[in-house]
Parts: C-alpha cells; sequence; structure tokens
C-alpha cells in the first residue's frame, strides 16, 4: 500500500504509538498483503455529527478518501446497500449498476481501481456509523478474499470503538496534567502539593474528569487513558 496517509482531521491531541490512528494505519497496512487491496480507509460519523469524517487512509488520495467519507455516504442509492447488508462486505458486483455511478465512474476508476468493497462497522438508529472502504486492481473479489475482509472489519470496529473513546477525553490542560499524575499513582495531597493548588481543587478537577469521560475510578480512566495512547 502506498505511504499517502491522513489522520483525523482537528485531532486535538498528539498521535502516539497506542492512538487509534496509528493502529488503525498499521491494521490497514498489514492486511493489504493478504487481501490484495491497494488502497484502504476508514470513515466515521462523532458523536452529534451527521457527516463522517476520515479515522485512517492509506493508498487514497486525499480527494478520494475524503468523497468515500462525504459524497459516498450521502449516495443512498449505493449506500442503502452498504447498510442493509449490515456488517456483510459489498462489492461493485452487489450494486446494480454501480459502474454507472459517479463513484465509479467520476472517482474510483479514473483513479485505478477496477473492484472494490466496503462495509458497515457500525449501526446507530437504522444511520452507518463507520465504514471500512477497500479498493482493488483486480476486476474480482473472491469468496477468501471476502471472508478476509469481514475479519477486517470486526478488527476495525474495536478501533471505531477507541477512537469514540479517545474523543471523550477533551480535558483541560490542567486536567491533563491532573489526570497524568493520577496515572503515576499520586493522591490528591501530592497532587495538590505538586501542582500548587488546593486538594478541594484537585478533587473538583478530578470530579470533572469522570463526567466527561464517563468513568468513577481514577484508576480505570487513568488505565484507560493510557490504553488509548492519551497518556
Amino acid at each position: 500500500m502506498s505511504e499517502r496517509c491522513e489522520t483525523v482531521a482537528g485531532e486535538r491531541d498528539f498521535v502516539s504509538s497506542r492512538s487509534p490512528v496509528t493502529v488503525a494505519h498499521g491494521l490497514l497496512s498489514r492486511w493489504s498483503a493478504e487481501l490484495g487491496y491497494v488502497a484502504a480507509a476508514i470513515t466515521y460519523r462523532r458523536r452529534g455529527d451527521r457527516a463522517h469524517r476520515v479515522l485512517a487512509n492509506g493508498g487514497y488520495t486525499v480527494p478520494v478518501a475524503q468523497y468515500l467519507a462525504h459524497e459516498f455516504v450521502e449516495d443512498t442509492r449505493t449506500f442503502d446497500h452498504i447498510r442493509v447488508a449490515s456488517g456483510r462486505p459489498v462489492c461493485w458486483d452487489d450494486v446494480p449498476d454501480f459502474e454507472r455511478t459517479p463513484a465509479a465512474a467520476n472517482v474510483l476508476r479514473p483513479s485505478g481501481f477496477r473492484e472494490g468493497s466496503s462495509v458497515a462497522l457500525g449501526l446507530e438508529r437504522g444511520q452507518v456509523t463507520s465504514v471500512l472502504h477497500v479498493s482493488f486492481t483486480i476486476p474480482r473479489v473472491d469468496s477468501t478474499a471476502r471472508a478476509g475482509i469481514e475479519a477486517l472489519a470486526r478488527q476495525c470496529r474495536g478501533i471505531v470503538a477507541d477512537q469514540s473513546d479517545r474523543e471523550s477525553f477533551r480535558l483541560s490542560g490542567r486536567e491533563y496534567q491532573v489526570l497524568g499524575l493520577v496515572a503515576q499513582g499520586a493522591s490528591n495531597a501530592e497532587i495538590a502539593a505538586e501542582l500548587s493548588i488546593s486538594r478541594r481543587t484537585v478533587a473538583t478537577h478530578l470530579e470533572n474528569i469522570f463526567a466527561k469521560t464517563g468513568s468513577r475510578s481514577r484508576v480505570r480512566v487513568a488505565v484507560r487513558a493510557t490504553e488509548l495512547g492519551i497518556l
């Protein structure tokens, strides 16, 4: 797969070796050799948003990746097949007259692709919340490759869930400092002394962290932040 990569637009946090974005790029790259696709992307919709955005992209030009995240998702004539399939790979051959659609005629074919597959990774209230897209230069995807795409999609679901959790960690600078010290095992008194603030202020910061992340355990929130590559 080529090295054209795109991370989530507007990502506030640094991209660490454990972040969902980095994990997603590695996963798409590893599976490319086994399945034979030349481009792959994961798109998803943030909570409260209507539009998709690109979580990870390897092999697509940025305009094509953006097309998959926006116009392709909004084309109900094609995208309804992916929604109804509900987690099963949908290839070009599965969509009647797909070759005549704007996606195929104006975007995918001119980019050198001859076949492709999209899989709904998540559904919420009947709407697809995340998608795996893969594209090939070969004219047909056999049953073995379809099974592989479905297996890849199962792994991608966990990554999208991790990204969603990561985005819940929208903390202030001071809250990140407090969380970092919690992860080091510091008590409220030790955090107060380290940051030159009162214990009550530390407790308030922790309450805000719990409210934003949906966790009530200082240990669990620190462990989860570490798992997601935030700390």
